[in-house]
């Protein structure tokens, strides 16, 4: 090769080198503003449900203690041994008394009590579904009840699908409450009628549907205990975990045999421990639970997986963790149509499994950088790695020739 031909190759050389020296390091630069972007994230609608596992078992909701009714009584004979299966109105036993006749009058008073309570429950519920038929399907058409509302502890910012849950679950414990009171009806009106059929003679008669679990023979008190057949959950809570839960809070529960998770709510919190207080051991707390729909097979003693939800967010903008920055102020890198990264601030919710909710700054739908290994500024230029399967002729029409072979460029170079 002659030496012209080599000097003008090595000029050629050094000055695209030292033009992309230059264009990299020049202020404002496009080459040095362009970041390429591995990772990134869509905002999503999600539920953000806040929870904690402990461990659980299945007991019997109550244990019921029969007492003797009179103080002037003479027992006659138990009608029921350990381990039999009762029924709401089941005689339990047989006693006589002179105060038969204050009792009769006792038992007419207290079904007619129950009866008026009855209606009430059942004029609360009718209102409550006329609530809920009137809910519009947007939040912002909604217009609480007052009364309801103070009721409730609706939240006044709750969407309709949260208010609407809330008063379902509202109803099926008024229909609890409405089934018991049906059931203490029907246990006085058969114990009205024992006392009309065998004139100076009375029978006690189960509170519940249950399981006779002791008999005192000796006629102390109680009589007669009976263990209802109304499951609960019962468990214990850790420090950590006593200081997150609340009475009320929802629950479910995996038993093995059940094909769907148990839903319930927390009734009671023990803040005793269970044991003394000791300084070098971990404290532990009981907790009972109520189930709302009772198991199919799961027998009293089922062991239990109890996931406690302590805050939820239901329907809500979300994002990965990974895509919100800050200590003070969050914001996120957001990937605009027109190639750029804008930097949005946000205001964030709820968190919980990798996913945080966005209360204000970012909508469904945008895209977001992941977890960047250098910040960038504000209206810089973003490259992400190209996926020829997605690339179609249709897609590129959308772009001018100019503008196709810029991305390809840019993209060529950040790698």
């Amino acid at each position: 090769m002659k030496r012209w031909v080599s000097i003008v190759l090595a000029v050629i050389v050094i000055g695209f080198i030292g033009t992309n020296v230059y264009l990299i390091f020049k202020e404002d630069s496009k080459v040095q503003h362009t970041v390429h972007v591995e990772k990134w994230s869509r905002v999503q609608e999600r539920d953000i449900v806040e929870t904690f596992e402990t461990d659980g078992i299945l007991v019997p909701k109550e244990e019921q203690d029969v007492y003797l009714p009179l103080e002037n009584i003479e027992f006659q004979q138990f009608l029921v041994e350990e381990g039999d299966e009762v029924a709401i109105g089941t005689p339990l036993f047989l006693y006589t008394s002179p105060e038969i006749d204050s009792l009769k009058e006792t038992l007419e008073t207290e079904i007619t009590q129950v009866e008026g309570e009855i209606e009430g429950v059942e004029d609360y519920i009718d209102s409550l579904e006329d609530y809920q038929s009137s809910i519009p399907t947007t939040t912002s058409e909604i217009e609480v009840d007052s009364i309801l509302e103070d009721g409730l502890k609706i939240d006044v910012h709750a969407s309709s699908e949260m208010i609407e849950s809330t008063i379902e679950q509202e109803i099926y414990k008024q229909e609890l409450e409405k089934r018991k009171l049906e059931e203490q009806k029907t246990k006085y009106e058969n114990q009205l009628d024992n006392i009309n059929e065998q004139e100076n003679s009375a029978s006690m008669v189960s509170n519940i549907d249950g399981v006779v679990v002791e008999v005192n023979k000796n006629l102390g008190n109680p009589i007669i205990t009976i263990a209802s057949n109304e499951l609960a959950i019962e468990g214990e809570f850790s420090e950590q975990q006593l200081k997150k839960a609340e009475t009320g809070m929802k629950l479910t529960a995996t038993a093995s045999g059940e094909n769907k998770k148990l839903e319930g709510t927390l009734d009671k919190i023990n803040p005793y421990p269970v044991n003394e207080p000791a300084i070098d051991k971990e404290n532990a707390y009981n907790f009972v639970a109520s189930i709302l729909e009772q198991p199919e097979t799961a027998p009293i003693g089922t062991k239990t997986t109890v996931s406690v939800v302590t805050a939820e967010a239901i329907d809500v903008p979300a994002i990965r963790d990974g895509a919100i920055h800050g200590k003070k102020t969050s914001y996120v890198y957001q990937l605009n149509e027109d190639g750029q990264i804008k930097k949005k601030t946000v205001e964030k919710g709820l968190s919980f499994d990798g996913y945080t909710e966005i209360v204000k700054g970012s909508d469904i739908g945008e895209v977001t950088m992941l977890s960047p290994e250098k910040s960038p500024q504000t209206n810089t230029s973003f490259v992400t790695e190209m996926k020829p399967k997605q690339i179609t002729k249709a897609a590129l029409k959308d772009f001018t020739s100019r503008e196709v072979w810029k991305y390809i460029l840019i993209g060529l170079v950040e790698r």
